[in-house]
């Protein structure tokens, strides 16, 4: 039997939930510590294990690309500038890493895991009637419930939703292909109109590779345009260390992220927009992120999981999503 990602992540909260109890019960029976103390003391141990591994991904992904991170691009001279004057003071980082947090913890131990079936907010009808659809497609290890804080701005918006999950949660990221082809397709015949693709981390390279595969076997996905969202467009460090075929894809500069770069065309990249943070927790390098030939969104002093309910990257999408729409009127029309 094949997990699921909202079946790992209850066994997550599961095994944080044991880990609090098993050292409340050694505070008690080694220690002499009141039930009331201990449970404290376990829940402040398990909390204090998170808040380190939040702060370990940073220092990977931000503070520098190391042994695996080879193969990351140069960046243009204004997004180079951009960078420099983004750097974030003590305060600022501190800030960002609390929401960091926050984010996280909020992400995997209730929404992934108990939230995963909630309904999306249904379009406001009359401007869903002129703007596309739009599939929202999550990250690696995740579900479709990363999209429950963002989605509703979208909506609001006039973007109708729908929301695939990627499984076999640790495939081939080609594997996933199928799937997304068959939501692009069944969309479009929904709504009557190309939608476009709302990407989260592994989600951008999975939406690339579907359209790359489509093109190659001779029918082009009835697509208007990708948005990536803190997608590794080059591998990120962390992927090193990750489990399963779609993390070894996700390796720093790999064969298989080259291939899938040299598929595209510059028409195809025109069609893109890649909105990414300097000061992502898990895809970093920041350079991993800035596609050539798409058009790039950089924003500073928010996390990876930050991405998904942060009101500054909620403008950036919407401007993304307007952006394509826009460049796809004259094609529909």
């Amino acid at each position: 039997m094949k997990l699921t990602a909202t079946a790992v992540r209850r066994i997550a909260v599961a095994m944080q939930l044991g880990g609090a109890y098993g050292v409340a019960l050694a505070l008690v029976r080694l220690a002499g510590w009141s039930w009331p103390a201990a449970l404290a003391g376990g829940i402040a141990t398990v909390l204090v294990l998170f808040a380190l591994s939040v702060a370990m991904a940073f220092a990977i992904s931000v503070g520098g690309t190391g042994a695996f991170g080879a193969g990351m691009p140069t960046l243009p001279p204004a997004l180079q500038a951009h960078r420099a004057a983004a750097r974030l003071g003590p305060g600022r980082a501190l800030l960002c890493y609390l929401r960091e947090c926050i984010a996280v913890f909020r992400m995997f131990n209730w929404l992934q895991p108990f939230r995963h079936r909630q309904p999306l907010v249904p379009a406001t009808p009359d401007a869903a009637a002129v703007r596309p659809p739009v599939l929202l497609v999550h990250g690696y290890g995740c579900n479709r419930a990363v999209w429950l804080d963002l989605q509703p701005a979208l909506a609001a918006a006039g973007y109708r939703c729908e929301a695939i999950d990627l499984e076999p949660m640790l495939a081939d990221i080609d594997d996933y292909g199928d799937a997304l082809l068959a939501a692009i397709e069944t969309l479009n015949r929904s709504a009557g109109s190309a939608p476009l693709l709302l990407c989260h981390s592994m989600g951008g390279l999975a939406a690339r590779a579907a359209l790359a595969r489509a093109r190659r076997e001779g029918r082009p996905a009835a697509c208007a345009g990708i948005v990536t969202l803190g997608t590794p467009h080059h591998g990120c460090t962390l992927a090193s260390i990750g489990s399963g075929a779609n993390a070894r894809q996700m390796r720093c500069g790999n064969d298989w992220l080259q291939a899938l770069a040299r598929s595209e065309s510059p028409r195809d990249r025109a069609a893109m927009v890649s909105i990414f943070s300097w000061h992502d927790s898990i895809a970093g390098p920041a350079e991993t992120s800035w596609l050539d030939g798409a058009h790039n969104v950089a924003l500073a002093g928010i996390g990876h999981v930050s991405l998904l309910r942060d009101p500054r990257a909620f403008d950036a999408v919407l401007s993304a999503l307007d952006r394509l729409a826009h460049a796809a009127a004259p094609a529909a029309s």
